[in-house]
């Protein structure tokens, strides 16, 4: 048990680690202050695709292995528990799939 905990702990660390430097380069990139059509020039080359397809993945795992443990931590009854888990599971697996569709759309 103590093994599982750790591995999961470390993994969310990694990605917390890894989701600084792509969310930093999004943030520098000035894109927030971008209209649409500067948007779209600002995807239109592969490099954001691929960083930006990264950050939603690693979004979507630190997303998963942070609400598990404070559900772990904070919720009791184990039928709710599982139920909040499955939720949490499925979210965190559609969210950056929606994202990365809808990126996908956009520069289409």
């Amino acid at each position: 048990m103590k093994n599982h905990a750790l591995n999961k702990w470390m993994i969310q660390r990694i990605s917390a680690v890894i989701l600084l430097p792509l969310l930093l380069f999004f943030l520098y990139s000035n894109l927030v202050n971008q209209d649409y059509t500067g948007a779209l020039d600002f995807f239109d080359n592969y490099l954001p695709i691929i960083i930006f397809t990264l950050f939603l993945i690693f979004a979507g795992l630190h997303f998963k292995l942070g609400l598990n443990e404070i559900i772990e931590d904070y919720v009791q009854d184990e039928r709710f528990k599982s139920i909040l888990n499955r939720v949490v599971t499925l979210y965190s697996a559609i969210l950056p799939i929606i994202g990365i569709i809808s990126l996908i759309t956009i520069i289409l």
